[in-house]
C-alpha cells in the first residue's frame, strides 16, 4: 500500500472485478465495501470492509479514515449515489454532482424531469397508500414499481383495481421513501440502449433486446436475459441518439455513459427509465466482445473527469446472456455444462453463488445462480444453442436435487 493511491469500490459484484483488477493496474490500492461476507468481487480486492454501500455516512468516514483518493461504482445505481455524495464531501473526484445522482437513480424525480423536459415516457401518478388507487385515472393495463429500488424489485402489471392495490401494497415494502408510482403500460419490444456522452453529443454503443420471464411464472416484472445487438445489420441509431441528446441536456449530464430502458413499437420510442451508468450483469463483457469499446476503463475516465475517445468495431455476431434461476433451495453448483464449453456452444459461464447459499423460494434477482453466454452469426442458431444449454445444464442442491427453475425460458424462441 505503500505510496498508492486508495480507491474505495462500492459493492463486490461480478463486473465490479473488472473494476478492481483495472483499478489495479493503474496504481490503485483498492478496498472493496460490502455488506456481504464474500461478494464475488472479495477475493480480487486488496481489502474488504463488510459495511453497507448505502451507509452514505459510514462510507464517508471509511474514506476520511483510509484517504481515499477515489470513491467509485461503475455498475450499480444506487451506490453510485453514495459515491457522489461521499466524493463531494471530500472534493474526490466524480463523474456528476450528488443531487444529479438523485436525479438520475430516483424513479420520480426522473420521471418528473423527463415529463417537463418532453422526454417521450409514460403518463403516471405517485401514491404514498394503497387507498390513493382508487383515485389513479390511467388507463389499464398498469405498472406498479417502487420510487427508489434497485432494478426490477417490486416491478408487476395490474390488470385490475384489485392487483393494483395487491402490487401497490407490495411494492412499498421495497421503497425506501415509501412512495410507489404507478404508470401506463405500453405495448412494444422492451429495448436497452448503451450510450456514452461527449460534449453534448450521444454515440450509441450498442442496443439489446430484454427477453422476459412470462408473467404467467412470475407476475414481477423480470427478465432471464438480453439479445445482442437488435441488429447487426446497417442499425440506424439516429432516434436513439437523439433522445439520449436529450436526456443528457435535461439532466447535465456529459463525459459519462447513459443506459436507456425503453419499449420500441413502430419506430415510436418510450422511456421506461435510465442510469448515469453502464448496465450491470453482462454488459461489461458483451459491450467489449461486440463493440471493442472497454466500459470499465471508460466510466473509470468518466469518474477522473478524463476524456473518453469512443472507437467502437461493427459486431460480426449475436450475443445472447442467459441468467441461471433456481428455485428454493441450498446451493451447491451448477452442473452439465463442460462438453458445451468443449464444443464452443458456450462462450462462457459464470456462477454467482458459492456452495451454501440459501436461495429463495419466491422468485426474484436472488435466485439467479449464474449466467451463460452464446454467440452465433444468426438469431435462429443463436436461440438453438441457448435452447440446447438450458436442456443440457442444471443447478444441484447440497443434497443432490436438481433445482433450476426451467420453465421461466419457456418463451425462448
Amino acid at each position: 500500500m505503500k505510496n498508492k493511491q486508495v480507491a474505495i469500490v462500492l459493492a463486490g459484484t461480478f463486473p465490479h472485478i473488472s473494476l478492481i483488477e483495472q483499478l489495479k493496474e493503474r496504481g490503485y490500492y483498492t478496498i472493496l465495501v460490502d455488506y456481504f461476507k464474500n461478494p464475488p468481487a472479495k477475493p480480487y480486492a486488496d481489502e474488504h470492509i463488510q459495511e453497507s454501500t448505502l451507509d452514505k455516512d459510514m462510507v464517508l468516514r471509511i474514506s476520511k479514515e483510509r484517504n481515499a483518493s477515489l470513491v467509485i461504482c461503475t455498475y450499480m445505481e444506487h451506490a453510485n449515489v453514495t459515491a457522489c455524495y461521499v466524493a463531494e464531501k471530500l472534493n474526490l473526484p466524480h463523474p456528476y454532482s450528488y443531487e444529479t445522482s438523485l436525479n438520475v437513480s430516483n424513479k420520480l424525480l426522473m420521471k418528473d424531469i423527463m415529463i417537463k423536459n418532453d422526454i417521450p415516457t409514460s403518463k403516471f401518478r405517485v401514491i404514498s397508500n394503497v387507498e390513493e388507487c382508487d383515485a389513479i385515472d390511467l388507463t389499464y393495463p398498469l405498472i406498479v414499481k417502487p420510487s427508489d429500488s434497485n432494478g426490477s424489485k417490486g416491478v408487476r402489471k395490474a390488470d385490475s383495481l384489485v392487483e393494483l392495490k395487491q402490487f401497490a401494497e407490495k411494492a412499498f415494502e421495497f421503497s425506501r421513501n415509501h412512495k410507489v408510482i404507478v404508470e401506463e403500460y405500453k405495448i412494444g419490444k422492451e429495448i436497452g440502449i448503451d450510450c456514452y456522452i461527449s460534449n453534448g453529443k450521444a454515440t450509441v454503443l450498442i442496443t439489446k433486446e430484454r427477453r422476459k420471464i412470462p408473467v404467467s411464472i412470475n407476475q414481477n416484472e423480470q427478465i432471464f436475459g438480453c439479445i445482442w445487438p437488435i441488429s447487426i445489420d446497417n442499425p440506424d441509431y439516429t432516434l436513439y441518439e437523439k433522445i439520449a441528446e436529450k436526456i443528457a441536456k435535461a439532466f447535465g449530464l456529459d463525459n459519462t455513459p447513459l443506459m436507456i430502458q425503453a419499449i420500441e413499437n413502430d419506430n415510436e420510442i418510450n422511456i421506461i427509465e435510465f442510469g448515469a451508468r453502464f448496465g450491470g450483469g453482462e454488459s461489461f463483457r458483451i459491450i467489449k466482445l461486440s463493440t471493442g469499446f472497454d466500459t470499465t476503463s471508460a466510466a473509470i475516465d468518466s469518474y477522473l473527469g478524463n476524456n473518453v475517445a469512443v472507437k467502437l468495431q461493427n459486431p460480426k455476431f449475436y450475443y445472447a446472456e442467459t441468467f441461471i434461476y433456481s428455485k428454493g433451495g441450498t446451493f451447491k453448483e451448477i452442473v452439465g455444462f463442460e462438453d458445451l464449453l468443449k464444443d464452443n456452444t458456450i462462450e462462457y459461464i459464470d456462477s454467482f453463488k458459492n456452495s451454501g447459499d440459501i436461495i429463495n423460494s419466491e422468485l426474484t434477482g436472488n435466485n439467479r445462480v449464474g449466467v451463460f453466454t452464446v454467440k452465433a452469426k444468426d438469431r435462429p442458431s443463436l436461440m438453438k444453442k441457448i435452447n440446447r444449454v438450458i436442456d443440457c445444464i442444471n443447478v444441484v442442491d447440497v443434497n443432490g436435487k436438481f433445482i433450476m427453475n426451467k420453465e421461466i425460458y419457456q418463451n425462448n424462441k
